[in-house]
């Protein structure tokens, strides 16, 4: 009996040891969480996790023959956006955006070009494409963006009546006027939308001077909706010169015919008179009511 609890008492002994050396060490681990600065290395529990093996961008790599760590895009890979796929309903709208702006690919939309001629240059969309709703927000987006990126050179009436211009810094060639007949002219590259909406995503090249532009590019500026509506509201500007008192529905006619009508002159002030002096008898007609 006596040897049973002596070997308990042991037990208990050992247990209670053990629970001490844990709660020492784990005072002292809890030493090294008060904040204090020291100059040794951290310690690492789990050296896989902070020492994991990766690139940053643009950075060298050893591992692949071409030395770079950006791998290119697989052939016959297709981006796709956060959601696989989207209906027509209102709240996935943005996202149906989102992955169209990702693929591109609607080449007519994101480009201005509709296919390549015979000596291989691009053929430009007459038009803006269906897939564009022309409507008055569009055309009030396309105001606001081109008073912001465009009237600056080309003038808030698309007439090349700008601010650049009048300080007469000498542009050659010239600062394109959209009023221009080349616009209007069917065989006139400038008279298609495509032709425009590419200019404006990709400026336009001096000829026969690698590297340099009559206009530079406005891609990293102009989404391309903001530049289909930067055409459409060249367009509009166009069509306000040109365009005649027929062209106005006939309920918005009389506003524009009275701002057109010149004022009728005001009769003159009666003169005032003068202290002491005889006011001017009024004439008579002779009894004639």
């Amino acid at each position: 009996m006596a040897n049973g609890k002596s070997h308990m008492n042991k037990t208990i002994n050992i247990q209670s040891a053990a629970i001490l050396v844990g709660a020492g060490v784990l005072g002292l681990g809890l030493t090294g969480c008060r904040g204090d600065r020291e100059n040794e290395p951290p310690r690492q529990f789990f050296p896989d996790l902070d020492d994991q093996q990766k690139w940053n961008p643009q950075t060298g790599s050893e591992f692949f023959a071409d030395g770079r760590s950006m791998r290119p895009v697989v052939p016959g890979t297709v981006p796709f956006g956060r959601t696989m796929a989207v209906g027509n309903e209102p709240w996935a709208a943005h996202w149906k955006q989102e992955r169209d702006d990702l693929l591109k690919a609607d080449n007519v939309f994101y480009t201005g070009v509709e296919g390549v001629n015979e000596k291989g240059e691009p053929v430009y969309v007459r038009t803006i494409p269906a897939s564009v709703t022309v409507d008055m927000a569009l055309l009030k987006r396309g105001q606001e963006r081109f008073n912001i990126y465009c009237s600056v050179c080309h003038g808030y009436q698309g007439d090349a009546k700008s601010r650049i211009m009048e300080a007469d810094i000498g542009f050659n060639p010239a600062i394109v006027n959209f009023h221009d007949a080349s616009f209007f002219d069917q065989g006139n590259v400038r008279s298609r939308d495509g032709w425009i909406f590419h200019t404006i995503r990709n400026g336009k090249p001096t000829e026969g001077q690698p590297g340099k532009f009559n206009m530079p590019a406005y891609g990293h500026a102009v989404s391309e909706r903001d530049a289909w509506a930067i055409v459409a509201y060249v367009r509009a500007l166009e069509a306000s010169r040109r365009g005649t008192i027929e062209d106005v529905p006939e309920s918005g006619r009389p506003g524009l015919l009275q701002k057109e009508r010149p004022a009728s002159p005001e009769a003159p002030a009666p003169p005032t008179p003068t202290p002491g002096s005889t006011p001017t008898p009024a004439p008579t007609t002779g009894g004639v009511k």
